[in-house]
């Protein structure tokens, strides 16, 4: 599992529980699902650029909500 720090946000990409050959990313808000993927990646390294852009889009909205 890797995992991409933007204060207090996480990203998390895991493989996908119902097929672990595709992949989820997941953005908490410490252990609270702040917001996740609507389905799953065909690889790890899609997943984390979505889940990257994701990241960077909620740590805007939360930074600018300020």
């Amino acid at each position: 599992m890797a995992a991409e720090f933007a204060a207090p946000l996480v990203l998390q990409v895991e493989p996908c529980k119902d097929d672990p050959s595709r992949f989820r990313w997941i953005i908490r808000d410490r252990d609270h699902v702040f917001r996740q993927s609507c389905y799953s990646l065909a690889s790890e390294e899609e997943a984390r650029t979505e889940g990257s852009a994701a990241l960077r889009e909620a740590a805007a909205l939360l930074r600018d909500s300020c």
